[in-house]
């Protein structure tokens, strides 16, 4: 069996007793006094009131823990080097850590025989050989937990339960909750049923923690916290795109917690290739964990690509098709993306019979790899999903009676592919932020746009909150102001005619309120005030004319898709009811933040999406012929969206639609399908 390991169980042992020394911890310069963020590890519960306790002076973990890291003994608190060397030294603590962080990980000879097959979008599916994979429905659901940037709602990209981790960013639209498309992305290749991206297996029950913010980082107690969360789900699989060169104690324990029930962790090598060798980033550079390298079309190795004994195998990583922002097509490179083609092709090993243990399915993947040469480069190869799958059974017998999985060598012809459009496409973007290109028509900027759709939500906007701000968040009434009314319509017509005057080297003082029928005087003051602190913004300032209009655009698309969150009822117990933010058992809502929540009444976010993608395309020009206002509008199946027995109700979609003088009989009549006075 290949086995191509990072540390023997002596060492490992060896490790866990050493402590602080091997886990990042640096003695305390006694004269240090500046603070920063700790982990500490201790070894029971009983243990950790107690050191809490002790040490209250020095620790507090009023803000940073939840019961996630609590119910596992680890807590989160700022201190100075010195008290973290005190507390370190009590017999009570396992380990006390720096919190560092961790950033995505987005971004040669061999002996095997290779073969051109010419251009191909599919490529990187053919080349492991999982684009005949059979992904019909099964009743066994693998389970597989993405802990990332979050995953943006899209049509045929399903997820089972999402949560949201970072600390003070708990309202946000799950239409826009990825605001760096990193997570999206990946999610797309494992799962994706767009008719564009195809995921590898659309059967997985995907389950979305957001842990990275919009720079595609956290701090260590973030990424445990979303462990510990999927053990708590169940999951089979935690896939993991992101990593970091820092040893952590509190990392490694719950990796260890994850493999003692049965979960595969996969995981990023890292994106270090070209600072050197032997630089796999934690967490794969754990031994019980999946390490996973990049390789391009040509099936050679990424100059990006993390290279170590600690590399498991490879997948391809660069110049990737993916979905990102508004279900748009892009190509992305980065072992990041390396790793959803060995979660998705677990899967679908797995899905075979899911009483297999996770063992079974590790070495049976790094089993039937095919061969690329170098150990620290490509492991034990490039994923082979469909030799994997003939080998099956030979492996299982070998399983069972006790005996290590050894195949037959992968011997198999390497298919090689011309992507060089693709790959020439995504080295343009070569940077810190991205590695990262659409495919969109009529040159959108969609990362402009995407900025633009979060950007209300976000404190320094001067409008996050729809009760203070709903003419930004699509709600019907302004609460603090004698509930006066908010014609969400007119507010999107005026955003959007704001943009336009954008493309054209304007500004929003170009249009006046005469141009907007059913604007509120509050309304247009408003809007008009968040343009102007906007205007005065750095990175606005220095955007081309085209990307303006399209920040602008993904602003109005805020307010249309929040609509269908913020301005909905549902029928309940014999009354339609508010969806709202609070829990509220009367209306059957039991859980906080429901209007937000895209399982609840589901079929609103199936119309806020409708309302996303016309927002896209007006700014592509194909809606010029279309008003403004049927933006909201779902012109396809209409006895989907419009239904006589509607799942929800939008208040006062017809009372507005008159105002801003729509006439299309089609629309009036469908609005008021799904009116709420």
């Amino acid at each position: 069996m290949r086995k191509f390991r990072k540390y023997t169980a002596t060492a490992l042992v060896a490790m866990m007793v050493a402590g602080m020394t091997m886990s990042g911890y640096q003695p305390a310069d006694v004269s240090a006094s500046q603070e920063s963020e700790y982990i500490i590890v201790t070894k029971d519960k009983k243990s950790m009131k107690t050191v809490e306790s002790k040490y209250n002076t020095m620790i507090d973990t009023q803000e940073q823990n939840t019961d996630l890291l609590k119910d596992e003994n680890v807590l989160v608190s700022k201190m100075t080097a010195k008290e973290a060397d005190i507390v370190n030294k009590d017999q009570k603590v396992v380990s006390v850590e720096k919190n560092t962080m961790v950033n995505a990980s987005e971004t040669e000879s061999t002996t095997a025989v290779r073969e051109d097959q010419g251009t191909d979008s599919e490529w990187n599916l053919k080349s492991i050989h999982v684009d005949k994979a059979k992904d019909t429905a099964t009743d066994e659901k693998v389970k597989v937990a993405l802990l990332d940037s979050g995953i943006d709602y899209q049509e045929g990209l399903n997820v089972k339960e999402r949560v949201n981790l970072i600390e003070d960013d708990n309202e946000f639209s799950p239409m826009f909750e990825d605001s760096s498309n990193h997570g999206t992305s990946i999610a797309s290749l494992i799962v994706s049923n767009n008719g564009k991206v195809k995921g590898i297996n659309k059967n997985v029950e995907l389950y979305s923690a957001r842990i990275l913010d919009e720079n595609k980082q956290a701090p260590i107690s973030r990424v445990v916290e979303g462990i510990y969360w999927a053990i708590d789900k169940k999951v089979n699989i935690i896939s993991i795109s992101f990593g970091t060169n820092q040893y952590s104690e509190a990392l490694k324990q719950a990796i260890d917690e994850a493999n003692a029930k049965g979960i595969l962790v996969i995981a990023a090598a890292g994106n270090q290739g070209e600072n050197g060798t032997d630089n796999v980033e934690y967490p794969a550079a754990f031994e019980n964990v999946v390490a996973v390298g990049s390789v391009d079309s040509k099936a050679e190795v990424s100059d990006f690509s993390s290279t170590g004994k600690e590399v498991d195998v490879v997948a391809p990583g660069e110049a990737v098709r993916a979905t990102g922002a508004f279900g748009e097509t892009m190509v992305t490179s980065g072992t990041s993306m390396a790793v959803p083609h060995v979660v998705g092709a677990a899967s679908l090993l797995w899905q075979k019979d899911t009483s297999k243990s996770k063992d079974f399915i590790k070495d049976l993947l790094e089993e039937s790899a095919r061969n690329l040469g170098d150990k620290e480069s490509y492991g034990n190869g490039l994923i082979d999903y469909e030799y994997a799958e003939k080998q099956y059974t030979k492996a299982e017998e070998q399983y069972e009676q006790g005996q290590d999985i050894e195949l037959k060598d992968n011997t198999k012809t390497i298919k090689t592919y011309n992507n060089s459009s693709d790959e020439n496409k995504v080295s343009g973007t070569w940077s810190a932020k991205g590695h990262q290109e659409y495919l969109t028509e009529n040159n959108v900027n969609i990362p402009a746009m995407k900025d633009g759709a979060v950007y209300p939500d976000k404190d320094d906007s001067g409008v996050p909150g729809m009760t203070e701000n709903p003419d930004f968040h699509g709600l019907y009434e302004r609460r603090h102001s004698g509930n006066e009314e908010v014609n969400y319509l007119a507010s999107y017509r005026f955003m959007i005619k704001i943009g336009n005057e954008y493309g054209k080297g304007k500004t929003y003082t170009s249009v006046s309120k005469a141009d907007i029928p059913g604007l509120t005087d509050t309304s247009y003051s408003r809007i008009r005030s968040m343009m102007a602190n906007l205007q005065k913004k750095s990175f606005f300032k220095n955007y081309s004319n085209a990307n303006k209009k399209a920040f602008v655009f993904g602003v109005a698309m805020h307010t249309s898709t929040d609509t269908f969150a913020h301005s909905t009822y549902r029928y309940y117990n014999g009354t339609w009811y508010s969806i709202t933010h609070a829990i509220n058992e009367e209306k059957g809502q039991y859980k906080k933040n429901e209007a937000d929540n895209s399982k609840f009444v589901p079929e609103r976010f199936d119309m806020a999406y409708r309302a996303e993608r016309n927002t896209l395309y007006r700014y592509q020009g194909k809606r010029s012929d279309v008003a403004v206002c049927h933006d909201f509008h779902a012109a396809n199946d209409p006895d989907k969206y419009y239904p006589s027995n509607p799942a929800f109700k939008v208040k006062r979609i017809s009372k507005y639609g008159t105002q801003v003088h729509l006439s299309d009989a089609n629309v009036i009549a469908h609005f008021a399908t799904i009116n709420y006075n």
